[in-house]
Formats: C-alpha cells, sequence, structure tokens
C-alpha cells in the first residue's frame, strides 16, 4: 500500500474509489489530515467557538452550520431557507485565483440547475413557477456580460409578481460607477465583490458604496492573507460595507493540483476541502469581536453549503412529483412508509384509517393488496407489532428534458418553455420499527441500542447534521486499512 493513501473511517469506503476518480494524478500525494492534525485543529475550532459565542453579537443559523457576528445579508437568509436562485450569466472570467474550481472557459448561455436559459422573460417565468424570492447573477465574471446581466435582471424585477431580492458576484476588476448606476437602477439590490481576486483592490467597492443599496465582501478565507486581512476588515468597515462573507475553499480537480503547492491540509466529507480555510475564517471572526470592529461576519461553511443548498433544490421540486401518501423531509426528501402484511390485515388497517378521518390520498393499497404505502400523518394509528415496515426515499431533482429512467412531471413556463422535475429513487427501502419514528429527531441515543444502525442509515435523509466540520470524523490512517482512534 502507498504510504498516503487515503482512508476515510465514519464515511463509507467507497470515498476512496470516488477520490482515485477524481484525483487520479496528486491523490496519493495529497496532505491528507492525520490524527495528530485532526486533533489539533478540533482543539483550535472549539477555542475559537467558545471565544466567538460568549459575545453577544454572535449566533448560528441553519443547524448550527453558519457561524456569524451582528446581520445577515438577505441573499443569505434566503439562501439558507431555500428560496434562491443563482444564475451563471456566462462561464468566462477576467481574473485567474488559484482557488476557482473550475476553468472558467464556457461561453454558454446563462444557466441554472442545469437549466439553459437563452431568454430573460423565460428565466423569469421560471422563477415566478417556483416561487424563487432570492435570485443573484454570476459567472464566470458577470460584468464581462453586463448587458445580459442587465436585461436578466429587468425581467425578472418586471415579470415575477412576488418581490425578488438581488444581487450580483464579481471580482471588481471592471468596476465602473455608469454600470453601477444601470444595475441600480434595474432594481439590484446587493453586490458582493470577490477582493481577493484582484490584491485586494479597494476601488470597486469604493465606486459601488453610495450606489446599490448594499455592499459586500465575499472572499474565500486564504490562509496566508490572515495578517493581511486583520487590518483590512477595520478599514472595509470605516468605508461603509455592509457584510463580510468568508467561504471555505473546495477542491476540485481543476484547482487541487495549485492548492497542493501551497502546503494546505486536506480533508474528506463528502467533499475535498482545505483545513486551514475553516480556522482561518473563525479566527478572522474572533479578531473582529475583540477588535470591535462593527462589520458584520459570516463563514460559508462547506458543511453548510453541501447541505443546504441542495436541500433547496430538493424541496423546491419535491412537491411537483410527491404523491398524497409521501412526505417531504426537513432536508427535502420524499419520504415513503410502506407496511407489508396479509390482504385481511391491511384492508383492516385501511378501515382503521377511514374510522379515523385520514384523508384517503394519505395511503393507498397495492393492486395485490399485499402491500400499503401511507404518510407518517397515520404512523400513530399503526399497531407497533405490526410486522414488515419499511422507509424509502427519494429525491427531486430539475431537468431540461424527459430521460425516462425515472418519474417524471413536465413544468410548462407561461413563456412557453418546458422543464422536467424527476423523481429518483435514492433509498429504496429499509426495514423499520414504528417506535424508530417515534424518538426525538431520530437521535440514536434515545432508541434501543439494536435499532441504532437503522436509525444512523436514515438519518441523512431526514435531517440536516448540525455544526462545522466534525474532524474525528475525517480521520484516516497512513500506514493501514483500520480506523484511526480518535
Amino acid at each position: 500500500m502507498k504510504d498516503n493513501l487515503f482512508v476515510p473511517s465514519s464515511v463509507d469506503i467507497e470515498a476512496v474509489a470516488r477520490l482515485q476518480k477524481d484525483y487520479p494524478d496528486v491523490y496519493e500525494k495529497l496532505n491528507w489530515m492525520s490524527a495528530e492534525t485532526a486533533r489539533a485543529a478540533e482543539t483550535e475550532q472549539a477555542r475559537l467557538l467558545e471565544s466567538i459565542f460568549r459575545r453577544e453579537e454572535s449566533a448560528w443559523r441553519f443547524s448550527q452550520t453558519k457561524p456569524h457576528i451582528h446581520d445577515l445579508s438577505p441573499g443569505c437568509i434566503l439562501c439558507g431557507e431555500g428560496s434562491w436562485s443563482c444564475l451563471f450569466i456566462n462561464g468566462i472570467c477576467n481574473a485567474r485565483c488559484f482557488y476557482c474550481p473550475s476553468a472558467q472557459d464556457n461561453p454558454g448561455p446563462p444557466m441554472t440547475s442545469a437549466l439553459e436559459f437563452n431568454r430573460p422573460e423565460a428565466y423569469a417565468d421560471y422563477v415566478e413557477q417556483f416561487s424563487i424570492k432570492g435570485v443573484s447573477f454570476s459567472g464566470g465574471e458577470p460584468l464581462l456580460a453586463i448587458d445580459k446581466v442587465l436585461a436578466f435582471l429587468a425581467g425578472v424585477k418586471s415579470r415575477v409578481s412576488h418581490p425578488v431580492y438581488t444581487w450580483m458576484y464579481t471580482n471588481g476588476i471592471l468596476s465602473d460607477k455608469d454600470t453601477f448606476k444601470r444595475l441600480k437602477d434595474q432594481g439590484l439590490d446587493e453586490i458582493r465583490f470577490d477582493l481577493s481576486a484582484d490584491q485586494y483592490n479597494p476601488a470597486g467597492i469604493e465606486k459601488a458604496i453610495g450606489i446599490i443599496p448594499r455592499v459586500t465582501i465575499e472572499i474565500p478565507a486564504i490562509p496566508e492573507d490572515l495578517p493581511r486581512l486583520e487590518i483590512l476588515m477595520r478599514q472595509w468597515a470605516d468605508m461603509g460595507v455592509n457584510h463580510l462573507n468568508l467561504h471555505q475553499i473546495r477542491c476540485t480537480p481543476y484547482n487541487i493540483a495549485r492548492l497542493q503547492k501551497r502546503g494546505y491540509t486536506f480533508t474528506y466529507n463528502q467533499g475535498v476541502t482545505v483545513l486551514e480555510t475553516e480556522l482561518a475564517a473563525l479566527r478572522l471572526m474572533d479578531f473582529a469581536l475583540e477588535q470591535k470592529i462593527a462589520l458584520p461576519v459570516q463563514y460559508c461553511a462547506y458543511t453548510y453549503r453541501r447541505q443546504f443548498q441542495a436541500a433547496a433544490a430538493r424541496k423546491r421540486y419535491a412537491p411537483y412529483v410527491q404523491a398524497g401518501y409521501e412526505d417531504i423531509t426537513d432536508n427535502g426528501y420524499i419520504r415513503r412508509l410502506t407496511l407489508a402484511d396479509a390482504p385481511a390485515e391491511l384492508e383492516m388497517m385501511c378501515q382503521r384509517f377511514i374510522e379515523n378521518g385520514a384523508d384517503p390520498s394519505w395511503y393507498s393499497l397495492s393492486s395485490g393488496k399485499n402491500s400499503l404505502v401511507f404518510s407518517a400523518r397515520l404512523l400513530h394509528l399503526v399497531p407497533s407489532s405490526s410486522a414488515r415496515l419499511s422507509v424509502s426515499y427519494s429525491a427531486a431533482a430539475i431537468k431540461s428534458s424527459i430521460s425516462y429512467r425515472n418519474l417524471f412531471k413536465t413544468i410548462h413556463l407561461k413563456s412557453g418553455k418546458s422543464v422536467v422535475v424527476e423523481k429518483r429513487m435514492v433509498q429504496p427501502g429499509l426495514a423499520i420499527k414504528r417506535a424508530v419514528f417515534e424518538s426525538p429527531d431520530f437521535i440514536p441515543e434515545t432508541v434501543d441500542p439494536t435499532d441504532k444502525e437503522t436509525v444512523n442509515a436514515i438519518l441523512g435523509y431526514e435531517k440536516f447534521s448540525s455544526g462545522l466540520t466534525r474532524y474525528r470524523d475525517c480521520l484516516f490512517s497512513l500506514e493501514t486499512q483500520d480506523v484511526c482512534p480518535a
């Protein structure tokens, strides 16, 4: 075995195959987090969080995955609530950031969620159809396609019947006051600058402040830039910047070789991230509080992004393919409970549902009368001794065309464009006991020990995982396939 082969502990062993496939040239050379590094990082993370949260200006949002001080931008709140759509206006950029996750060389049309929109009215109708309350324009670099941004912004603001909060991401290199005035006139509510793309040049924000209602700096927390950022934070606050958003550097096959050259430590938590960037973000938040810098700061962690942004899409589309006897879980999966028994027993169960006034759409008996699917709203009517109770989960996703591999529903937008919502099975069935769903929040510690494995298997479909990265869950062994001790 190679000396530094990544071997996950709490994640499933298939992660190794995925990593080898995604990073074939550098996988075995990466500085994966060791047990010693993990313990040190865990200690530092705990220290910083304790220091941050002893102050009243700090707060958690979204299952304790997004720490922040002072307030959050309305756009960040809409993102966490699942009411946000990001329209990638182009795929071309005029900067070459070492941390960029993609090549930025795609001149394709505006797109979101794998849907292409060539006309502003079609995208506005999509926003209307799915009750989206926040829209951001990203790229590439949107200022390279400013006419498109203005057209799509105008379409959203004029065509959608409900209020939509809008913002745009930019590296600021092409900042121009006249451009910002045009964006303001079309209703742009916020602009977000990645100043690290241009050596923290403040020219863009200086031009935007006083024109765009809300000016935000959104940057990766680059560990090497920590001393510089501590100085800049106060300057930004004095300039009138409304928010500082720090995010964690995420690794992709495109950027990982450049990240490797910087000597970073890599962690795996259903995605490869840079350990040092999370600690840098927390240190900056702690510094801002200690120095009483009046600048709202939030940390957008990968644990937040991979959960809440994915759940937002599932929740948005699930109602279109959800049956009456199915439920939508907290994190957007479609749940179906199934009871298998003798036909006579299941017919008696249906009669019990009827006698208790259950809506007929909440359950369905199969044609062979040997399988009964029902909503969890009726679970209390099912005897705890009932045999062969199982749960399955599906996920809804938007597609541009029908794949014919899954159940689907076609949605026709006002503009004439059609989109498809597909329902894909992600967990075909797990045998469960009724008591599992009666335990508070599916907490393994509160259920019978024999049920803990089942609870752990369904938790990811039912609830958000709380907190930032648990480094003990990312431990691995450098020498053996054995799980590292925590």
